[in-house]
């Protein structure tokens, strides 16, 4: 066995506790941990840092104050080498020296016992490594004001939210720094948490808990699927699994709009316009299948709203599906191909453009992919704006390794891929629909190797069911940035593995939220633009600094499981506003208007 590979052995086993700290003594926060910790030849102490309670901290997703420390803290930031040791141009994005990871230690007499690992976002990155910077978003500042100790990664690479780092200067794909992204970051940001946590307190924790929403999320399930031993529980928002698919899938709708209506996201003008078509008819979906009258959808699965059988959505005289057209607005009404445009871009990516008007419930909740369907899409009553006015092709590059493919700063409104090996740009205006699944193909086919399974799509989850660990996993139903229907896929295929959903809620629980739309600090999204109205979780996060138990309702919830054997159920939520209230359930049941009852009172609603 390799040294690196013996090392790493090495390491899971004492962050499993099968290796104990041989230091009682509590260390100071001071430069003694740069000498004191020393796990491998690999990791080194970048910068020690007191910090004290009411000092102000500028985190990574919100870069001025205020985050406020609720108590004094010992910020310890670590490079775990060797990084992209195949990037020799140090000026390249693809340049990295490891991964920076920084750990949130609370004062022994402050510290809960326990960890509490949190994820990052998009393409990560950060000021982890950097010692005047913070690297870590807010709610990992928060766990460490409640007594976590509190670990976070910038997965491999400096540069926040960028995706360039994932090709090296050459144009090839940067394979070292897409394993350390995929999981080899996860692996060391607990190891190197627990071993610290053992020497800075003297003692192991008894607890370890991983929490993450988005790229964080997926990050969790990478390691509740290869390395579940590392965590007790884990608390999985929102994952970006299947990215190879849904990521690729991103690109659709500017596939549907180049062939059907003749422009694309850099026509700017025509594209704004049709968002604004589209945000109407959403108006108009939400509408027609809110029965309970509350603003969203508590199950946008069952909505099969069609524009193009709605006379009042379409421009007056327009040939729709056995009706005419009578809306008079120019700005909102579609006319007949912009109904046909909007109806292949709701129902998700096929292979040749076509789409199912038919498409039962079950289909469009993931379940099983219709006819020629290559991924699902969002939901209707979801906000996908962004995908019209903006092309997203940094997996589409990926996957046809070509950083020519990728958009440049004219077609989107993310961070542009930079890279030395060509200034060509917007290839992908060139593909058709059979184009976009050959990529999507190809980005799956690469998956187990040039991209060490960045998709995180293992259903076989013995490992973590025979060791007794618990998961809990949510979505939500108008995440406009991962469409759900692919989360209940994978939930799907591993009740299929693991023989059936009482066996897997034996170790695993999803809950489905109406309304709630892509963010780690709940943000809601309703198609009348008042998020104030939505039921939503209780996050840690910037406008919830101080989260008792009851602020902190997943978590909780997990802890309860993890450490009393209570496992969760139906959880209430409530809107911000304190107008709506509502149970969300454990899948497959579903929150369930009572068809009576005020939709203002939990009382009226129930899991069916």
């Amino acid at each position: 066995m390799a040294t690196g590979k013996i090392m790493w052995a090495v390491l899971l086993l004492a962050a499993c506790g099968q290796i104990t700290s041989a230091s009682a003594q509590q260390l100071a926060c001071d430069d003694g941990i740069k000498t004191a910790f020393r796990p491998d030849e690999n990791t080194t102490v970048v910068a020690v840092r007191p910090i004290k309670k009411g000092d102000e901290l500028a985190a990574g997703d919100v870069p001025k104050p205020p985050i406020v420390a609720a108590a004094d803290l010992c910020l310890v930031k670590l490079l775990v080498g060797p990084g992209a040791t195949a990037e020799k141009d140090k000026t390249a994005r693809s340049y990295s020296e490891g991964i920076g990871i920084e750990i949130w230690l609370p004062t022994p007499a402050n510290w809960n016992e326990r960890i509490r690992n949190y994820g990052g976002g998009g393409w990560v990155g950060g000021g982890h490594r950097y010692p005047d910077q913070i690297g870590s978003k807010v709610p990992a500042i928060v766990n460490a004001n409640l007594g976590y100790a509190s670990g976070t990664t910038d997965a491999g690479q400096p540069w926040y939210q960028d995706g360039s780092f994932a090709f090296l200067s050459n144009g090839k794909l940067n394979a070292e720094s897409l394993k350390d992204f995929s999981v080899r970051a996860m692996v060391e940001q607990a190891v190197k948490t627990k071993a610290l946590v053992n020497l800075y307190y003297g003692k192991a924790p008894k607890f370890s808990y991983y929490d993450g929403h988005s790229q964080g999320g997926r990050q969790g399930m990478t390691i509740a699927q290869e390395y579940p031993e590392l965590y007790d529980g884990y608390l999985i928002a929102q994952p970006a699994l299947n990215i190879a698919k849904f990521g690729t899938s991103a690109l659709y709708p500017q596939i549907v709009m180049k062939t059907e209506l003749g422009y694309t996201a850099i026509n700017k003008v025509e594209a704004k316009a049709f968002a604004a078509k589209v945000a109407a008819a959403n108006l108009r979906a939400v509408a027609a299948c809110d029965t309970a009258g509350l603003g969203f959808l508590l199950d946008p699965f069952a909505c099969n709203y069609n524009p193009a059988r709605d006379a009042a959505a379409l421009c007056t005289g327009a040939a729709g599906d056995g009706v005419t057209g009578t809306n008079t607005d120019a700005a909102n009404c579609l006319n007949a191909k912009e109904a046909v445009a909007l109806n292949k871009i709701w129902y998700g990516e096929t292979s040749d453009g076509s789409f199912d008007a038919a498409q039962t419930p079950e289909a469009r909740s993931g379940r099983a992919l219709g006819a020629k369907q290559v991924w699902w899409t969002f939901t209707r009553g979801t906000a996908i704006g962004g995908q019209i006015t903006s092309a997203g092709t940094d997996n589409l590059a990926l996957g046809l390794q070509d950083v020519s493919y990728a958009a440049d700063a004219s077609a989107t409104s993310a961070i542009p891929i930079t890279n030395a090996s060509t200034s060509v740009r917007n290839k992908w205006l060139e593909l058709d629909y059979a184009g976009l699944a050959d990529a999507v193909a190809k980005n799956v086919a690469l998956q187990p190797t040039l991209f060490s399974n960045l998709i995180t799509d293992k259903a076989d989850l013995t490992k973590l069911r025979d060791l007794g660990r618990k998961v809990v996993v949510w979505s939500g139903l108008a995440d406009d940035a991962i469409p759900p229907a692919g989360n209940v896929n994978y939930h799907e295929r591993v009740i299929a593995a693991m023989g059936g959903h009482a066996e897997v809620q034996k170790f695993m629980r999803m809950y489905l939220l109406p309304g709630v739309a892509h963010s780690s600090q709940g943000r809601a999204y309703t198609v009348g633009g008042n998020n104030d109205t939505v039921p939503l979780p209780k996050l840690p996060g910037n406008g919830n600094q101080n989260p008792t138990r009851e602020q902190d309702q997943f978590f909780s919830a997990l802890v309860d499981w993890v450490e009393k054997g209570a496992a969760p159920g139906d959880i209430v939520l409530t809107s911000r506003d304190k107008s709506v209230s509502y149970p969300i359930c454990v899948y497959p049941l579903k929150t369930t208007w009572n068809g009576r009852g005020k939709v203002t009172e939990a009382a009226s609603f129930n899991c069916q």
